[in-house]
């Protein structure tokens, strides 16, 4: 990508510096409802209003043909099935601990790379070993290692970042561990050059500037008890406008992930910036789901308890109109190059995203003209047009099986960022989520 000469407009940052953690988290679950709402929340009606819906012994899985699935994007999950296989064997041991030196991993049209500083500990040696019996894996020389890049991209975002009154936004390290990456925003001709003049010398890492505007964040209309993935939720603190598949009655803010389980106990997983905990959630009729009962602020992910249990499907197709569901198999964790798909209960279910970067920090505008920031978010740029949009907040980012009628688990919507050359997804990666909370798992 060319890099383009671009500034920065900051807005009222002096007041969103000055403001308690508690009133930050205040304003930015605010800007959730500013996102689909025109005028200020009205009193909720309580989720037990509701009539529930009834919960037989066993739920029917509505079936359906997955018709936006276009056949360059079957034949990709086909051919990337048996990569991701033998990627995803190497990953779980390196995030497990043997991890001195990685860089990271990435699929290609035919082989899975491995990128490593030195040579990779005798474990992981073995590992790849075992993966080449499922797919070609190559051992490319890295630079730079993961922990390196963060720790340069640290002192880049300490120096330059918006929370230091700078200009930088965003910092993402690629898969190959070469250079780490600073973002600022498209529009001014200062922002580019005062970036570059904060970023600290001796680094030994080169710093790439480059123009990306901020982060935004952003039937499946009535499920019931178990509960599935994917289906729209409400934080019942407000009152939204947006309406379920365009049915009035039903309306939404954000979307579930996965269901999960924790403890023995039964959770979906959304985005943090839906709500906080305490926070009680019902789906767009009212019909009661549960109440956020842990988040990680800074990973933008959080669980909803759910005490009528959930189950391991997510909902699939447009929003009241083709709505069915698929078994979720498992889960993995990204890598570069990798095909993903998304589905958000106002942009319905979309593939042709591609991981392309992991964001160190990354920030997005609130409406107040400060930011809200996060760590470890990944980047996927869209090959169809417009990422995601609100409402689509915490909705399940998955990889097609080769069986297209069966899915990963890989990650939950935390919005888009975007600049004149193209659009990409930003997403939590599920695999954060097991280490956040250790033991959680799928259904």
């Amino acid at each position: 990508m060319s890099l383009v000469s671009i500034g920065v407009r900051i807005v009222a940052f002096r007041e969103v510096r000055n403001m308690s953690v508690q009133s930050w988290r205040r304003r930015f679950t605010l800007l959730v409802a500013a996102m689909a709402v025109t005028f200020p929340p009205a009193p909720a009606s309580t989720a037990s209003a509701a009539t529930p819906s009834p919960s037989p012994a066993v739920k029917p899985a509505p079936e359906g043909d997955a018709g936006y699935i276009s056949e360059a994007d079957r034949a990709r999950a086909v051919a990337q099935a048996p990569l991701l296989r033998a990627a995803d064997r190497i990953r779980k041991l390196v995030e497990a601990g043997q991890d001195a030196g990685f860089a990271g991993t990435g699929i290609g049209a035919d082989r899975v790379v491995v990128w490593w500083k030195g040579s990779p500990p005798k474990a992981v040696q073995d590992a790849i070993v075992k993966a080449r019996r499922i797919a070609p894996v190559e051992v490319r020389k890295a630079a730079h290692s993961r922990d390196e890049l963060k720790a340069a991209a640290a002192k880049v975002w300490a120096a330059a970042g918006v929370t230091s009154g700078g200009p930088v936004h965003a910092i993402r390290i690629p898969f190959d561990g070469s250079k780490v990456s600073a973002a600022v925003e498209e529009g001014a001709k200062a922002a580019k050059t005062q970036a570059e003049s904060r970023i600290p010398r001796g680094l030994g890492v080169p710093v790439e500037v480059h123009a990306r505007n901020p982060l935004t964040v952003t039937t499946r209309c009535d499920d019931y008890a178990p509960w599935y993935g994917g289906v729209a939720i409400r934080n019942t603190a407000f009152t939204f406008p947006t309406l379920c598949g365009g049915t009035a009655g039903r309306q939404f803010n954000c979307t579930a992930g996965f269901a999960v389980r924790l403890g023995g106990l039964a959770y979906l997983l959304t985005a943090g910036h839906c709500g906080a905990p305490g926070n009680a959630f019902s789906d767009s009729t009212g019909e009661a789901i549960g109440s956020v009962t842990h988040e990680h602020v800074t990973h933008d992910i959080a669980l909803i308890r759910t005490p009528g249990n959930s189950l391991g499907r997510i909902w699939d197709g447009k929003p009241g109109v083709s709505d069915f569901t698929k078994p979720v198999i498992g889960w993995r964790w990204a890598s570069y190059g990798q095909r993903l798909c998304a589905s958000g209960t106002t942009s319905g279910a979309k593939c042709g995203y591609q991981v392309d970067s992991t964001y160190t920090t990354i920030c997005g505008r609130d409406v107040y003209g400060g930011y809200e920031c996060y760590n470890d978010l990944l980047s996927a740029r869209s090959h169809s047009g417009v990422s995601s949009i609100a409402g689509d907040s915490g909705g399940p980012v998955y990889e097609l099986d080769a069986d297209v009628n069966r899915v990963w688990a890989v990650g939950t919507v935390t919005g888009r960022n975007w600049n004149t050359a193209g659009d990409w997804l930003v997403f939590q990666d599920f695999g954060t989520a097991t280490r956040d909370w250790p033991g959680l798992t799928l259904p």
